[in-house]
């Protein structure tokens, strides 16, 4: 039996509409949060592939022979 004078419980739309707000503020710091392990070694093997990269064209440029004969041209 439902009372007139009851009060109806009512969902606080303004608190979920904070709370979403917020969920959606903080996407990427929640992803990282929980799965801080997976994030990390995807990023340690970013950087590592970077590097990788990096000593490959140094060590090209290194095995390479500079010609000085153009000095002499002047």
């Amino acid at each position: 039996m439902i009372f007139l004078n009851q009060k109806m419980m009512v969902p606080n739309l303004s608190l979920d509409f904070k709370y979403l707000l917020l969920m959606v503020k903080n996407k990427k710091h929640n992803l990282l949060v929980k799965d801080y392990d997976k994030q990390k070694s995807e990023h340690l093997d970013k950087l590592a592939t970077k590097m990788l990269k990096n000593d490959d064209k140094t060590q090209k440029l290194k095995e390479k022979k500079i010609n000085t004969n153009f000095l002499k041209l002047f």
